[in-house]
């Protein structure tokens, strides 16, 4: 079974990476803009480390899974995880700025499905959901910080 790989990079000329940053670690506010993102739940913090509880689900679908997040702040966030319906997910956000006051935010993914059903539903899926994170991502970003 091959890896799922994909990613995407929006420019927002308007804000720096300390704002984007600080919106991508806000872990426990994914449900707002991550399709299928249920629930989010610190389960330690560490200075530059999160372990979480994750829901994922959509109808009667649920997956439960454990992840890691390190952070070097305000440049790159990395989330992994090896639990429940994943063989290995791994997410890195990067903020890398843009001239005086914008910023470019990068997320690259790379994930493994323990189930071949799964990885075969994803791989049809992950344009959309793509489509949509960045969608949203983009209206969090406006709710929060205007523009």
């Amino acid at each position: 079974m091959s890896a799922l790989v994909g990613g995407w990079a929006v420019d927002f000329p308007h804000h720096d990476a300390a704002r984007l940053f600080a919106l991508a670690v806000d872990v426990e506010s994914y449900p707002r803009f991550i399709p299928w993102c249920r629930l989010t739940r610190i389960r330690r913090r560490d200075q530059a480390r999160l372990e979480v509880d994750n829901l994922f689900g959509a109808g009667p679908v649920q997956a439960r899974f454990h992840s890691v997040a390190e952070f070097d702040a305000p440049h790159r966030l990395e989330i992994t995880s090896r639990d429940g319906p994943f063989r290995a997910f791994r997410l890195t956000w990067v903020f890398e700025p843009l001239d005086a006051q914008g910023c470019r935010v990068k997320a690259d993914y790379r994930m493994e499905l323990k189930s071949g059903l799964l990885q075969s539903l994803a791989r049809l899926s992950l344009p959309e959901v793509e489509r949509r994170v960045v969608q949203k991502f983009k209206e969090r970003v406006r709710a929060v910080y205007g523009r």
